[in-house]
């Protein structure tokens, strides 16, 4: 230990760097000088430089239900269980932290090192948690986005602009709705602003089907119009808000796409996922071009017989095990070699829980006055 206290700060930047974020949290504790040294926004933005080259974890969730007898009412509370499992090694788990909801129906979905379960933001690594500001329009959904020189997150959030609209919930009839944006910047360190910043800009169509984020820095949203076929991609960048709208790729000199896609980054690609209508194989088209237009097909993979609902979470960057692999959520969850063009399972299914999406440790966190989670993994 003597050693390494007397090591030169550059050195010992570089070694803590490498260290797993739950780690580095621990060893805040060593000293006074090491505490000042994994502090200091040097040491945080070398971190969050090294942790976009490094494999992702996959969150994965489990939950459940006991019902609780109030004032002569029986009351549901789901108790969740959020885990981090490391893809890169023995897929240990990581990071365990568990906590209770009010009701049965919740959603959840991770982006980069936020969680999000329903008002809720959560970041895993650290055990924070806070509520986002109340909302007065009805929502749709949220994404995230990074900017890496300022380690700042933007949540966008999608809600229906018509409040009167009932169809916001349930499209049953494919009807064409107004939809609007508003965002919430958060910094390191920071508080959690008060109230949403809503835009401007408005768009139009009937449902969601997918969404993504490229790189931290465009989300992508997959919507439809009316006929389930009739698809098209609206993309946001983060920081300058500037919107576009994308047409999907055509299959085969097609007027229209078959079976059903997804959006997905790919290896910091914009990547547009087609299933055959029998899930017997998936295309996987790359955005050479926004303002153009411009698609490439670049891999078919051969699906084993999937289930009805299944779909694409990530990419894998090359390590020492492997030479990149697409990260499938099936179940059984599934690790597919592009090179090799080979399947491996990862063990998911016995955990009894169900992924969520992939994480990256990274130095941030909530002003101080966050809540904590509570630890299962200390």
């Amino acid at each position: 230990m003597e050693n390494i206290m007397a090591l030169p700060c550059e050195v010992l930047v570089d070694i803590l760097s490498r260290v797993s974020l739950k780690h580095i949290h621990q060893l805040k504790a060593v000293s006074r000088p090491w505490c000042r040294t994994i502090s200091s926004p040097h040491f945080r933005r070398l971190y969050n430089m090294k942790s976009m080259h490094r494999s992702p974890a996959l969150v994965v969730q489990s939950g459940c239900v006991c019902y609780i007898e109030r004032d002569g009412i029986r009351e549901p509370r789901v108790h969740i269980t959020i885990s981090a499992m490391d893809l890169a090694g023995e897929n240990e788990i990581q990071n365990q932290f568990s906590f209770e909801r009010v009701g049965l129906k919740y959603s959840s979905f991770v982006s980069f090192s936020l969680l999000i379960f329903q008002q809720k933001l959560c970041i895993p690594a650290t055990g924070e948690t806070k509520d986002l500001p109340d909302l007065s329009l009805p929502s749709y959904s949220f994404d995230v986005g990074y900017t890496p020189s300022t380690n700042s997150y933007k949540i966008v959030h999608l809600f229906g602009a018509n409040k009167l609209s009932p169809s916001y919930g349930y499209n049953k009839t494919g009807e064409v709705l107004e939809f609007g944006f508003e965002t919430l910047t958060l910094t390191d360190g920071g508080p959690i602003p008060s109230s949403w910043r809503s835009l401007t800009h408005r768009e139009w169509f009937s449902y969601k089907v997918h969404a993504t984020c490229v790189n931290g820095h465009v989300i992508y949203w997959l919507v439809g119009n009316g006929d389930e076929k009739d698809l098209h991609i609206i993309s946001m960048e983060i920081e300058n808000e500037e919107f576009l709208t994308i047409g999907c790729p055509k299959e085969d000199n097609n007027d229209k796409p078959f079976g059903h896609g997804q959006l997905v980054d790919l290896n910091g690609s914009l990547c547009f996922a087609y299933y055959s209508k029998e899930l017997s194989r998936v295309d996987l088209f790359l955005l050479k071009d926004p303002k153009n237009q411009t698609w490439i097909k670049e891999y078919k993979i051969k699906l084993p017989g999937m289930p009805d609902k299944f779909k694409l979470l990530g990419y894998i960057p090359p390590n020492e095990d492997n030479n990149g692999e697409i990260i499938i959520n099936s179940p059984p969850c599934l690790l597919y070699n592009i090179e090799g063009e080979r399947y491996r399972r990862i063990p998911v299914r016995s955990l009894n829980r169900f992924c969520v999406g992939l994480y990256y440790d990274r130095c941030f966190s909530l002003e101080s006055t966050g809540l904590n989670l509570q630890s299962e993994g200390d």
